[in-house]
């Protein structure tokens, strides 16, 4: 039998959000200094990636669609880094650098794949040029299919309720990865991906599976949305939809190693599905195999279309 190849090549999506460098520094064997009780890591391996905004246009331009992506990075080495890690035939970078803030960087150190510590550079972006980031989104609209608002709550989507008025008048699909406990301002969006913590965080605990389904349709209407997916690690996903019945998606892997990044790879693959035509429900099950392989490998990774594809045709 033929296999069955999906293709993302004529996918064509926006990004905006806020760009972080991710490092990892691994060590072999961390041990303590016994008379300060403090750990030591010798570090034999340092690797720099894209990561939030930076890790969703990477995925989508690995799997085969394009992307330009909108955003803030500092004036400093590691902006430049950034920059040079984000050099792919299909990703175009419009980004907006910044003198007095430093990009964004996350270091995390890491012994026998356990992460011992994680440590933050610059808490935010602050910027006086909001309107230039808005003046080159709403230029940038009309030349692609989907939006996707990817919110770290690191400043970029500081007015978010704006750039989501942008794209609604010109009928273009926005998909947002959101963060904090205000979800408010994500109203009207065609679809929100929170993590099971994050909705949690809105909707309160829920310690039975009818208290998400109950929850996550209040939510859906609520909030105005089209849809809602709540991602729920090694539980796999469950999709929200008005008129319809919650559809879940079971994980393909009960082990989750490392879920960094996962969600950047949820929302790539969703985008650059509905970019090609595929539907919100095909666009879902590929993300759920997609996140399934990506959540097997260390650190904010992402997946190629090869991967999938491969995958798709096990199932």
């Amino acid at each position: 039998m033929k296999k069955k190849l999906i293709s993302f090549k004529n996918s064509l999506v926006l990004v905006v959000g806020d760009l972080i460098l991710d490092c990892y520094w691994y060590s072999k064997n961390h041990y303590m200094l016994s008379e300060q009780l403090t750990p030591v890591a010798p570090i034999h391996k340092t690797i720099e990636q894209p990561g939030g905004a930076a890790n969703v246009a990477k995925n989508i331009a690995e799997i085969g669609g394009y992307s330009k992506i909108i955003g803030f990075v500092g004036m400093d080495n590691e902006g430049l880094l950034l920059k040079k890690l984000m050099n792919h035939v299909r990703i175009y970078c419009d980004l907006i650098s910044i003198k007095k803030n430093k990009t964004i960087t996350k270091i995390r150190i890491l012994s026998e794949n356990k992460q011992l510590i994680r440590v933050d550079f610059q808490e935010k972006y602050i910027s006086t040029k909001i309107n230039l980031l808005h003046q080159k989104i709403m230029n940038s609209l009309s030349y692609f299919k989907i939006l996707v608002l990817s919110d770290y709550a690191k400043g970029t989507l500081v007015d978010i309720k704006k750039i989501i008025s942008f794209a609604k008048k010109m009928s273009i699909p926005i998909l947002i990865d959101p963060k904090g406990i205000d979800f408010k301002k994500y109203s009207g969006a065609s679809l929100l991906t929170p993590n099971l913590s994050e909705f949690e965080k809105i909707v309160g605990k829920c310690h039975r599976e009818n208290e998400i389904l109950q929850r996550g349709i209040k939510l859906l209407y609520e909030l105005k949305l089209s849809a809602l997916l709540v991602t729920r690690s090694q539980n796999g996903m469950t999709l929200f939809q008005r008129e319809k019945k919650p559809i879940h998606f079971p994980a393909i892997s009960k082990i989750a190693p490392d879920v960094t990044g996962a969600g950047d790879t949820v929302i790539a693959i969703i985008a650059a599905s509905l970019g090609t035509g595929y539907s919100l429900e095909e666009a879902c099950f590929y993300a759920n195999i997609g996140a399934s392989v990506v959540i097997q490998k260390i650190g904010t990774e992402t997946l190629t279309i090869n991967e999938l594809n491969s995958v798709l045709n096990y199932q």
